[in-house]
């Protein structure tokens, strides 16, 4: 689960330490990052969030009709974003890992997150990174921990938001609603990259975080 992932991080901060630490997050790795700040701000310096798929800000990590409906009156673009990953991503890749075929999950998955064009540019040897790297339980698991406006306000250290310009919609109105709840952010995108922003153009990513860090010493 997510808090495990997160329980897993502290504990290698707490033998790297003691001192803070600048942690660069990517998608379900952001949150995770996000988290440790918010449980533990003694340890986390600056954070680094590329594209966090915080929909758990918005609705329940697997949402009913009903919170999307809800949803869909006062943030009508958020809720169209997050039935649209769903519907073409996440529960169409859950059934294929429920069959076992991991294969067929992860190019499911890697379309509706990267986009066709996007994923079709990936090396034959990233492809066998991601399948090599693919677990069934992250297809059927628990998914992105709740997160909620207070405990967001309440992380007070520098923080940048990355988003690549082609990314889908989802993860740009997350980034929006981050954007309106933490104290102290700084934004980027990236042009000419979707969501594994920092693959897709590593150049501009490296300078703009790089550039974010030596601001903040």
């Amino acid at each position: 689960s997510m808090g495990q992932h997160v329980d897993d991080l502290q504990a290698v901060l707490y033998n790297l330490g003691p001192g803070q630490f600048h942690l660069v997050g990517h998608s379900y790795g952001a949150v995770v990052c996000l988290l440790l700040a918010i449980r533990e701000p003694a340890l986390v310096r600056t954070l680094v969030l590329a594209e966090p798929p915080a929909i758990t800000l918005f609705v329940s990590s697997h949402p009913k009709p009903w919170e999307i409906v809800k949803l869909a009156i006062t943030r009508p673009r958020t809720a169209a974003g997050i039935v649209k990953l769903g519907a073409r991503g996440f529960a169409p890749a859950a059934a294929a890992a429920r069959r076992d075929d991991m294969d067929t999950a992860v190019q499911i998955f890697a379309h509706a997150v990267l986009g066709r064009d996007y994923y079709n540019r990936l090396s034959p040897s990233r492809l066998d990174q991601a399948r090599a790297n693919a677990i069934k339980a992250e297809f059927l698991g628990s998914g992105v921990a709740p997160l909620d406006d207070a405990s967001i306000q309440s992380v007070q250290i520098p923080i940048l938001l990355v988003s690549g310009h082609d990314s889908p919609a989802v993860f740009h109105r997350c980034l929006d609603r981050l954007e309106e709840l933490l104290p102290r952010t700084e934004r980027i995108e990236i042009g000419g990259a979707s969501h594994i922003v920092h693959e897709d153009n590593t150049p501009t990513y490296n300078a703009a975080v790089l550039s974010f860090l030596a601001s903040s010493e």
